[in-house]
């Protein structure tokens, strides 16, 4: 009687049990799986890191030189091979060849000492730059010429710091040509933005040489005036402006003396510093394929270079972060030459 009624008693708390779990709410489906899915199996910047770690891996580094003339050879072949494959691909490379239109378009009254010329001129065949001439009004044998090239202001070659800069040049008795640059001053419209020459890539030939040919027809200019000096061709520009220095200045020998203003950084850099990255012309198709900033900045030696960064800067290359990686001494054995005076750090 005691067994049964045991029994009897154990089935009913057992219906109980299962009758309070009856009623109790299921957790729908979606929570199941919202907490299957919030197991982290990789950290949130994995895939990140490892696109950073293989761009790395691509980027050129500075080659294992040992003396001066093994150096000139790496670089030679480093400047070739940038102007071939890289800016004068394809239909660009008929680009550099056409003969380029030059107009003078007047003469405005300056201040004492300095007096400015208007000018245009193609760096490509119908792709007009203008630009003003800054003149000592007292010209006489041989003078320097500087390129003054700008960044992203809106206000272009009317930039009143770069007026200034120009007037102060002529009126220490150099010629000082102020350039317009796409996307900014008289090319404030749409139709010269800056990342259209991806357009141009992607129809085979080199973007970046509007670019490269709008400072090299400047520097074309400069020299072909009366009193240009060859043998001191300065090139000097602040943001945008200091990577087209160090564009033009690296490729282009002529240049003698270059003065690039917070205006770049090596690719690795940018692998982990986004607000260098800049505009599509300052990381041009194709050119980590065959060398980096910081060997663009090595190949001027052993001509002047003024390495200009900010160590606080409200847009990018800030020193701290920009400039180690640029700043390489040369071979050694260059410092017998006294090539390794010639760079010097603001």
């Amino acid at each position: 009687m005691s067994r049964s009624l045991g029994a009897l008693i154990l089935a009913g708390l057992l219906c109980t049990a299962v009758a309070v779990l009856a009623d109790e709410p299921k957790p729908p489906i979606t929570d199941f799986v919202s907490k299957a899915l919030a197991r982290e199996i990789i950290g949130p910047r994995q895939t990140l890191v490892e696109t950073i770690r293989e761009c790395e891996s691509a980027i050129p580094r500075m080659p294992a030189v040992k003396s001066v003339g093994e150096w000139e050879k790496a670089a030679e072949r480093m400047r070739s091979d940038a102007l071939a494959h890289v800016i004068f691909r394809g239909e660009a490379a008929a680009w550099r060849k056409a003969k380029a239109k030059v107009e003078w378009l007047g003469t405005i009254e300056g201040g004492p000492g300095y007096r400015i010329k208007k000018v245009r001129y193609e760096a490509v065949p119908g792709l007009w730059i203008p630009g003003l001439l800054y003149e000592p009004e007292n010209l006489a044998g041989k003078v320097p010429v500087v390129l003054n090239v700008n960044g992203h202001d809106a206000q272009g070659k009317a930039a009143d710091y770069k007026q200034v800069r120009c007037i102060n040049l002529a009126k220490r008795g150099m010629l000082a040509l102020n350039l317009e640059w796409f996307g900014m001053g008289q090319f404030r419209d749409g139709n010269y933005r800056h990342d259209l020459i991806n357009h141009i890539d992607l129809c085979g030939a080199g973007g970046i040489a509007t670019h490269y040919l709008a400072m090299s027809r400047g520097i074309d200019l400069l020299l072909s005036l009366e009193h240009a000096d060859p043998q001191r061709v300065a090139v000097t520009g602040l943001s945008g402006g200091g990577w087209q220095t160090i564009f033009i200045s690296a490729f282009d020998k002529r240049v003698t003396l270059t003065n690039p203003v917070a205006g770049y950084s090596s690719f690795l850099t940018r692998t982990e510093h986004f607000s260098d990255l800049g505009d599509s012309e300052q990381t041009p198709c194709d050119l980590a394929t065959v060398t980096d900033y910081a060997q663009m900045t090595a190949m001027m030696a052993p001509r002047a270079t003024l390495l200009t960064f900010n160590a606080m800067d409200n847009c990018c290359f800030a020193s701290g972060h920009a400039l180690p990686p640029c700043w390489m001494p040369p071979p050694r054995s260059s410092d017998s030459t006294g090539r390794s005076r010639n760079f010097v750090l603001t």
